[in-house]
Formats: C-alpha cells, sequence, structure tokens
C-alpha cells in the first residue's frame, strides 16, 4: 500500500501547483513525509529512498546502453 500511496502522492503533485510550492519548501524527507500524510497519503522513508535508487538505476541504463553489433552481409 506504500508503494501505491507514493505514486498516488507524485501524481497529486505533478497536478497540483499548490502541493508543489509546499514541497519545495520541504528541508528534510520528514517534511516530506509529514506534508504526504497531511495530504493524506500514506508513504515512508523506504519509498522515497526506493524512488531516489529507482532513478539512479534508470539514468545508468540509459547512459550505459550497448548499441546492437550490426549484422554484415555477405
Amino acid at each position: 500500500m506504500s508503494r501505491e500511496g507514493f505514486s498516488d502522492f507524485l501524481h497529486a503533485a505533478e497536478h497540483s501547483s499548490s502541493l508543489r510550492r509546499e514541497l519545495r519548501k520541504c528541508i528534510n524527507y520528514q517534511s516530506v513525509l509529514k506534508l504526504a500524510a497531511n495530504y493524506g497519503f500514506h508513504i515512508t522513508k523506504q519509498d522515497l529512498e526506493n524512488d531516489e535508487k529507482a532513478i539512479e538505476l534508470s539514468d545508468w541504463f540509459k547512459t550505459s546502453k550497448i548499441n546492437p553489433i550490426r549484422k554484415s552481409s555477405f
């Protein structure tokens, strides 16, 4: 449920300028968690950490892309 709540919170932030303004004021993960709870979303520190790792992994895959080997025509 927590991961789903995090996804819902991100979706809400994408569509709410007031929520984005409040997120910019957050100084640490505790303030983000508190803000999410105030809006009715249940997220955890682990959700934030997992998302950061997912972004890092995604970036790594983008930069480490191996081009396919071209077959030569004989």
